[in-house]
């Protein structure tokens, strides 16, 4: 019998883990037309097995991640802390310019998210910092040693923020 520790994880993927929503996004100094994308989630945890031999509850981390989804779901998606990006709310719309385009949105259709673009790889950034606070509210954190969200924006396309955690972090 070997000395080497185990290494632990779920990966959670499954059908409701999902929102349909618009953006764009700005690189090389264009901005996107604003498009549509039904994304899906799957989040993986790795660390060490609780007394109940479990990293993290797998119903739990789904609820959790769902939730977040939900408020995600049929919005437009914008970047809150672009510098490319100028949002301006006023009289219930959202006035949004880019690199020559310009939109005019109901600021109740509309989730402005504290990112600088709304490409997959942030969303999922989002989504992971979301899913961390609650699970640290819930005290489901402490055996978590890295957490990964991916967020398929089109089929086999995954933007993924992987974060590193210090143990009871």
């Amino acid at each position: 019998m070997t000395n080497v520790s185990p290494a632990f994880a779920i990966s959670v993927d499954p059908g409701e883990l999902h929102f349909n929503a618009a953006h764009f996004i700005t690189f090389d100094n264009i901005c996107e037309n604003l498009h549509g994308h039904n994304f899906h989630v799957r989040i993986d945890a790795r660390g060490d097995n609780d007394a109940d031999d479990l990293v993290v509850d797998f119903v739990l981390i789904t609820r959790l991640t769902a939730g977040i989804c939900a408020e995600l779901n049929d919005k437009v998606l914008l970047p809150a802390n672009s510098d490319v990006v100028k949002l301006e709310q006023r009289d219930s719309l959202v006035y949004i310019s880019s690199y020559g385009k310009q939109f005019m949105l109901p600021e109740d259709n509309c989730y402005l998210l504290p990112v600088s673009n709304t490409t997959a790889e942030m969303l999922a950034w989002y989504i992971g910092e979301r899913l961390l606070e609650s699970l640290r509210q819930q005290e489901a954190a402490t055996n978590v040693g890295e957490l990964e969200i991916a967020v398929e924006e089109a089929d086999r396309q995954w933007g993924v923020c992987r974060r590193v955690l210090k143990y009871g972090d």
